[in-house]
Order: structure tokens, then sequence, then C-alpha cells
């Protein structure tokens, strides 16, 4: 009897082990959310900021998870940007080179303080704005060891790396292997074509991300981001009554 009551808590320290050491992981999966207002009409509006790319955009850098023993169970993200400002406003930070940044830890999925900059806060939070965007390009991984296990673009006013599809606060979830993207045979690239154009947004700020799960099997790899010419984002202040 005594060997079966050590058994069994050895058994159920093990199991506990496990799921200590499983991450608490949210599959987003396939998703096309969009919300928002009617489309914006041409000369409606006044811009307030936009950037674009005058040429193709490369993020070439290395993913890593450095002295984790959670390999390959880490969300990473990149604050998209483009090259050019075409308009600039105080508060607007989609201008510039986009980052890679891993999440702090594998249980909470956060992400240190100094990535979670919105790409434009609003200086009245009763105004209401249109956004019109397109992301166009293709993530790649270099090595066989890696792959990509889920991936989305997010448009929200709350900084949340796993929304549910309910939540208002996003605007636009885009990601998986929709008719706007797909993956390779391998899941080693993403090839997408984002568009989003709707009106009759409030916020007081406004984040625009890519996450992405790479799962692997080594300490790091290669990733590729390509963000093609035709990208753009662009923000618009409604007058009253549109």
């Amino acid at each position: 009897m005594n060997k079966i009551i050590g058994l069994a808590v050895l058994l159920l320290c093990f199991c506990s082990c496990a799921r200590d050491n499983d991450a608490i992981y949210y599959p987003v999966g396939n998703v096309n959310v969009e919300k928002g207002g009617p489309a914006l009409e041409d000369g409606r509006g006044e811009l307030v900021a936009r950037s674009y790319n005058a040429e193709d955009y490369v993020l070439d850098t290395v993913a890593q998870y450095p002295g984790n023993p959670t390999l390959g169970k880490l969300t990473f993200m990149v604050n998209l940007k483009n090259q050019l400002a075409g308009q600039e406003a105080n508060g607007f930070n989609g201008i510039g080179k986009s980052g890679l940044t891993m999440s702090l830890g594998y249980k909470d999925g956060n992400y240190p303080e100094e990535s979670q900059v919105p790409v434009y806060t609003s200086p009245d939070v009763t105004t209401a704005y249109a956004v019109k965007l397109r992301l166009k390009g293709e993530l790649t991984l270099s090595g066989d060891e890696w792959m990509i296990d889920f991936v989305y673009a997010q448009l929200a006013s709350l900084f949340q790396p796993y929304p549910p599809t309910s939540f208002p606060e996003v605007f636009m979830c885009k990601g998986g292997e929709q008719s706007f993207a797909n993956f390779d045979s391998f899941r080693r690239t993403w090839t997408f074509d984002i568009e989003y154009n709707r009106s009759n947004l409030s916020f007081s700020q406004l984040y625009f991300n890519l996450f992405v799960n790479l799962a692997g099997q080594k300490r790091e790899d290669r990733i590729r981001l390509r963000i093609d010419k035709e990208s753009f984002f662009e923000i618009y202040k409604l007058e009253e009554g549109m």
C-alpha cells in the first residue's frame, strides 16, 4: 500500500511539474475580424497622419529564446511601421523601422513596456476617426527547425496579444490562412495582403502590431519580414455628422 501511495505522489508531482512547464497558450488560428463604420469615401475627412513606402522594406533579424527552457512556446511581436511620412502629427509613431520583440514570460504573453507603443495617441477621446491601411508582404523563416504556428495582424485600441474576437477594442484582426494570406506547405513562409478601411472609430490610443508564434527546436533562427512598397497607414479625423 505504501508503494502505491508513493507512486501516486510521484505521479502527481510529475503531472504538476508538466503543467508548470507548459505555456498558457492561446492559438488564434484563422481569423478575419473587421469592425467600425462604413468605408471612408474619397475626399471626406481630414488627413491627420500618413506613412508609406517608396520601396520594399525588409526586417532581417534573429529570433531567440535565450536561456529559456520552454523552447518554441513564446510569442513574438513586430510593431508595424512604414518608412516615410506623408503627413506627421503629434502622437503618431507609424514611421520608421519595425522591430521584433519577444514576450517576457511564456505564461503571461506580456511584452516589455517600452515595446508597447501605440501607433497613434489621440489628443481628444471624443474625436471620431477613420483608418485606412494596407499591409502587404511576406514573413519567412530561414531554417528547417522552426515553423510558423500562428500569425496575425491586429489594429486595436488596447494592447492585447491574444484577443477574443468579441473584444470591442479590436478593430481589425487578420491572420492564419485566408483569402488575404496563406502559408507555404511547410509553414515557414506566410504571404499576406491585408487591407482595412473603416470609419467612426473612437480611441485614446491605437495599436498596430503583428503577433507571431514560432514553434522551434533550437534556440534561435533567422526571421525575415518584407513589407512591400504598396503598404501604407492613414488616419483621418471625421467631421461631425459624417
